[in-house]
């Protein structure tokens, strides 16, 4: 009754297009289990309540449930920048650094942090200039979220931008298969997509896209002739073949930014960018993805999902639930929970 890693918790993933939810069945057990996997509309509120009543029966009317949390809050800013490590113990180095790239007058109400840009770890304070990513969240978009979890019966244990964690896998993806052609990397948000670059010196970020999720339902709306934005939505989560025809003209609006952006990088860097992984898209739309990656000519990333499990020392039944790649970046928080191997 005293091991409360013993307890079952959740995973819980909040991004603009949709909830991931995950039964973690005990935590103190390797391989971690996951037992309950279920996506809800951002706006489904009673679906997740029903989910977790249903999936965490001692905790209703008793407690809230704890849960290992991530979120994308649209104001987040993650940065590429080089740092010096050593003299980030100095108060009057980071913030002008930041406040720079986030194009605010104070850090005061930000939460900052610096990671290493290929180690994902905080720089070394050996004095050496390294690539790294400033990281910043104000503490209103914590706070909210914070309580919002706590009006739903959760408890975060813990709680951290999701997009990090992925672009942590994809990192480790890239070196598994030699570190050769970068990866572009693109989070669909609803108003808007965001750019990064994994490579093999690290996390690039890039400017974001002006168009989102919203752009691709709007584009919809005339090619399919729905009446509504909602409509479009049903009608391209199960797509006939006039759509699938005229699929790349859902994603212009993306594409015809993505394109220059990735070019601009090569030429910049002298590094290829060769495959392409698209994040934060729901399940029923994900094959919107391979369509932006066909646009831009790039290769989808493939990712062996069952085979990351086993090396995350992650246990799945999804029981009806199939799994996509949109789950990866939900996994990756929970995949540090498990020991790394000796080798590391």
């Amino acid at each position: 009754m005293f091991n409360r890693q013993g307890r079952p918790g959740a995973l819980i993933n909040h991004t603009d297009n949709f909830v991931h939810v995950a039964r973690l069945v005990r935590l103190d057990l390797k391989p971690l289990e996951i037992d309950s996997l279920a996506e809800f509309h951002p706006s489904d509120e009673d679906g997740f309540s029903t989910w977790l009543s249903a999936n965490f029966t001692d905790f209703v009317g008793r407690g809230y449930v704890p849960a290992y949390c991530a979120f994308h809050p649209s104001q987040r800013v993650v940065v590429r920048e080089n740092v010096n490590g050593r003299r980030l113990g100095e108060p009057g180095y980071l913030p002008p650094l930041f406040m720079e790239h986030a194009k605010v007058s104070s850090v005061k109400e930000w939460q900052v942090s610096v990671i290493s840009s290929i180690e994902g770890a905080t720089p070394v304070p050996d004095g050496v200039v390294r690539p790294s990513l400033l990281v910043g969240v104000p503490w209103t978009a914590i706070r909210e979220h914070q309580q919002r979890l706590l009006t739903l019966g959760v408890r975060p244990r813990r709680l951290e931008i999701g997009s990090l964690a992925m672009l942590g896998s994809l990192q480790r993806q890239l070196i598994a298969t030699g570190g050769g052609s970068a990866i572009a990397v693109c989070e669909v948000e609803y108003s808007q997509t965001r750019l990064y670059v994994v490579a093999k010196d690290g996390v690039h970020t890039l400017p974001p896209l002006p168009h989102g999720l919203l752009s691709i339902l709007e584009t919809g709306l005339k090619e399919v002739g729905a009446p509504d934005v909602a409509t479009a939505r049903r009608q391209l989560e199960d797509p006939n073949e006039a759509i699938k025809m005229h699929d790349r003209r859902l994603v212009r609006a993306i594409s015809r930014h993505l394109k220059p952006a990735i070019d601009h990088f090569e030429l910049r860097t002298g590094q290829r960018i060769e495959w392409f992984h698209c994040a934060q898209l729901p399940a029923r739309l994900e094959w919107l993805g391979g369509t932006l990656a066909a646009s831009v000519e790039l290769e989808t990333l493939t990712i062996d999902l069952e085979s990351w499990l086993t090396q995350s020392q992650l246990s799945i039944n999804p029981g009806e639930v199939e799994l996509n790649t949109s789950w990866l970046s939900t996994f990756s928080v929970v995949s540090t929970l498990a020991p790394q191997p000796l080798n590391g």
